[in-house]
């Protein structure tokens, strides 16, 4: 396994960085698909994912290690990014195939009129256990103990009009507060510990492993906005742009038919993606032994779209609700 990572900081540099990888398949580092093309795999098709920081990583490793991309004929390579909103334009443009996002990145995408599709769920928040998902996190000795605490303090979220700006507002309008209150900067989840030590931020927004790591130095979970705001039946879904789709469906299908292989393997086998983080993220053992992850599945959950469809508009991330049934991609 390769765990060399390209960080992409932002749009132009992913639109300016050539897709490459390994020819086995792995995170990328940048060597170059001619390369890949001659190292043994050359019946297998090269097709590229966007993913951010996150267990999401471990777990489509887990699937590459496990054969089951290679299986459908296709050689995944993987490019990290600080959120889907950075690449999004690689994928407008066909450098990427797909993406790993928050519904939110998409239903924006097609709501300005952008040609994307949703074409397969990816996660679920599981309700029973906090840190399985992103939530907002404090600092050692942080007055702020609800989301109503939110207001007048400067938050950060992995990308603005996201998942986590929906949700929050809603958290803390719920909480009694008023979400407009309340400062967004967007900020990598990796990044959140150092910002909250260094008093940059006050509360950020951070996933596992990287909220194991905040709280095992002394931070504390004050918000799982995911299931305040009711939108945890489509947490992250994956998207695809709609040339490809309609151009390449049986494409679609295979890499579609390899993540449902990949995500219910994860799902079975979590220590397995535990034992990767340290590795393609740089998890500190300790923190990734303690990881509680996502519920991994590629069903999508299409009532749970229209959830974040409607807090879209309430909270004005879009001028009107986006059009969930155009967005979803059918065979």
């Amino acid at each position: 396994m390769n765990t060399k990572i390209t960080r992409l900081l932002g749009a132009g540099a992913l639109l300016a960085l050539a897709l490459t990888g390994c020819a086995s398949g792995s995170i990328s580092g940048g060597e170059g698909k001619a390369a890949a093309a001659g190292s043994g795999n050359s019946d297998l098709r090269d097709v590229t994912i966007g993913l951010f920081p996150s267990s999401a990583v471990g777990a489509i490793q887990l699937g590459i290690d496990k054969g089951y991309f290679e299986e459908e004929g296709l050689n995944l390579e993987v490019l990290l990014g600080q959120g889907s909103a950075a690449q999004l334009p690689s994928l407008s443009s066909g450098s990427l195939d797909f993406m790993l996002a928050s519904p939110t990145t998409p239903l924006i995408a097609t709501a300005q009129g952008l040609d994307l599709k949703i074409v397969s769920g990816y996660a679920a928040n599981r309700p029973e256990i906090v840190e399985d998902s992103v939530s907002v996190l404090v600092g050692p000795g942080s007055d702020i103990k609800s989301a109503r605490d939110l207001e007048g303090k400067t938050v950060s979220i992995n990308a603005l009009g996201s998942i986590g700006e929906i949700g929050i507002r809603e958290a803390v309008e719920l909480d009694g507060g008023d979400p407009n209150k309340v400062t967004f900067v967007q900020l990598g989840f990796n990044e959140v510990g150092a910002q909250l030590e260094s008093g940059q931020i006050q509360a950020g927004m951070a996933g596992p492993p990287f909220m194991q790591q905040i709280v095992a130095d002394g931070g504390s979970v004050i918000s799982d906005f995911i299931q305040d705001a009711n939108l945890g039946g489509a947490e992250l879904v994956i998207a695809s742009s709609g040339a490809l789709t309609r151009n390449d469906p049986a494409l679609i299908e295979s890499f579609v038919s390899a993540l449902d292989k990949t995500l219910a393997y994860a799902e079975e086998h979590q220590d397995e993606v535990r034992d990767l983080l340290p590795s393609v993220l740089g998890t500190s053992p300790e923190a990734a032994a303690k990881t509680d992850f996502i519920a991994w599945s590629a069903e999508l959950d299409v009532d749970a779209l229209k959830q974040f469809a409607d807090l879209m508009e309430k909270h004005g991330v879009t001028e009107k609700r986006p059009d969930v049934e155009s967005t979803v991609w059918s065979k």
